[in-house]
């Protein structure tokens, strides 16, 4: 594609943000994603792989969904040699912020770090896709907890208000020192249940418009419970299905009532979005060529 002479997207990322005079519940703020920290310990590597095999091949969805992640409506330029590692090389159709609602958002910590809420396989496909080059990120603070008096406070408060997931795929309790230091592949644990939880949604589950806080991964310790997962299994497309199809069976078979983990308080499979009956046309595309299955298992 024949670049022209538009606003790049390294000069957008440095105007005005910084200097809002809004809260900083209302700001827009940009840094190197490596500086972005989690708050869970785990991603689906599955989902990740899938979308970077997705994105890959295909630089024009690759720059629009990055731009609209950033608020910035989707991509202006780019050609074949555009990497999210140089962000002169392309450009967005407007300033990072400019579409707050789709920009993922973070806390600030008494720490002073930035501490993503929601977006941790966006990023951790991101960093994939750019080789694991650091590159300007754009994040949306809904919180400024640096006021606080201690960091333990902060994991308190976190916790409190569902704004972290303190488990390990195992389903153990994970402390907050424990937790990594970056989001992405290399630096989080793997969970194969919130990657087979999304690769379920539309055929055994639809995500209620009023979603519980880490709806994913309730359902994905409920999986653990009931349906524990052979990780050699996942290894091949065939198994990969033939677990998913048991999968689905089960959860729309199961009593709504039934909370997702044996904490009393842990939402229930019917508030989770448990559908009826399993949409077999969409769990019989995600292994048919260019569904999902094949695009991560390259077939």
């Amino acid at each position: 594609m024949k670049r022209v002479t538009p606003v790049l997207l390294a000069s957008l990322i440095t105007v005005g943000f910084s200097c809002s005079p809004f809260s900083y519940a209302q700001t827009i703020k940009t840094l190197n994603v490596s500086q972005i920290r989690p708050t869970q310990p785990a991603i689906g590597d599955d989902e990740v792989n899938y979308k970077v095999a997705k994105l890959q091949s295909d630089h024009k969805a690759l720059f629009d969904e990055f731009c609209e992640d950033i608020g910035a409506k989707g991509v202006k330029t780019f050609d074949s040699q555009s990497s999210l590692a140089q962000p002169t090389s392309f450009s967005c159709l407007a300033a990072p912020g400019t579409d707050a609602e789709d920009v993922k958002s973070a806390v600030i910590a008494p720490d002073h770090h930035i501490y993503l809420t929601d977006g941790h396989h966006t990023v951790s496909t991101f960093r994939a896709l750019a080789n694991n080059q650091d590159f300007p990120f754009v994040v949306r603070i809904t919180n400024d907890f640096s006021h606080l008096a201690s960091m333990d406070r902060f994991w308190s408060t976190m916790q409190q208000q569902h704004l972290t997931w303190l488990e390990d795929p195992q389903g153990k309790p994970v402390a907050p020192a424990q937790l990594p230091q970056q989001v992405g592949l290399q630096a989080m644990q793997n969970d194969p249940y919130r990657s087979i939880v999304y690769f379920l949604r539309g055929i055994a589950y639809d995500k209620p418009d009023q979603a519980p806080p880490f709806l994913e991964f309730y359902l994905g310790s409920w999986l653990r419970s009931q349906q524990p997962v052979n990780t050699q299994q996942l290894s091949t497309k065939a198994g990969y299905m033939a677990y998913l199809q048991q999968a689905a069976a089960r959860l729309v078979a199961a009593q709504g009532s039934q909370h997702s983990t044996d904490k009393a308080d842990s939402p229930t499979l019917s508030q989770l979005g448990q559908r009826q009956t399993v949409n077999e046309k969409k769990l019989n595309k995600l292994a048919e060529p260019g569904g999902k299955l094949s695009l991560l298992f390259k077939e």
